[in-house]
């Protein structure tokens, strides 16, 4: 199984991966166990959640805190590219889903759509992710 970390996964892995596990919070101990237990070369991280981390890090008071924490994330994970067939995926779906009248964010949405390309599972905390089609990807939520 391939695995996909949305950003809140990351956020996790980041936040908690050179804490004392005493100071840790349990989604980040929750996530940190999962990740240390999964074989190295199935989890990656997309270019999608790469901007939405440097938004974040660039919004914060603590900037080059989670720069270096980012970094060494990315330096665990391979980055999973946004391909011409996941614009489509992505501009498909998103009909579909208006269709039957169900919403989500587009960089949620297009997580997704790289997941399915690439034949991952996304590990998420993000409830947006039931609004896709019946099968459309499986998700997993470490963080419980």
């Amino acid at each position: 199984m391939l695995y996909l970390l949305d950003t809140n996964h990351c956020s996790y892995i980041m936040n908690g991966i050179n804490k004392n596990p005493q100071y840790r919070k349990p989604h980040e101990t929750k996530t940190l166990a999962k990740f240390h237990s999964v074989t190295s070369g199935i989890l990656y991280i997309c270019e999608v959640s790469i901007s939405e981390i440097i938004y974040g890090a660039e919004t914060a008071p603590n900037v080059t805190s989670i720069y270096q924490r980012f970094n060494q994330l990315k330096t665990l994970l391979p980055c999973l590219t946004v391909t011409s067939d996941c614009w489509e995926l992505h501009g498909k779906t998103k009909r579909e889903m208006a269709n039957s009248g169900k919403k989500m964010e587009d960089f949620d949405l297009m997580i997704a759509c790289i997941a399915k390309k690439y034949g991952c599972i996304v590990v998420t905390n993000d409830g947006n992710f039931s609004n896709l089609p019946s099968g459309f990807v499986n998700v997993e939520n470490w963080a419980i």
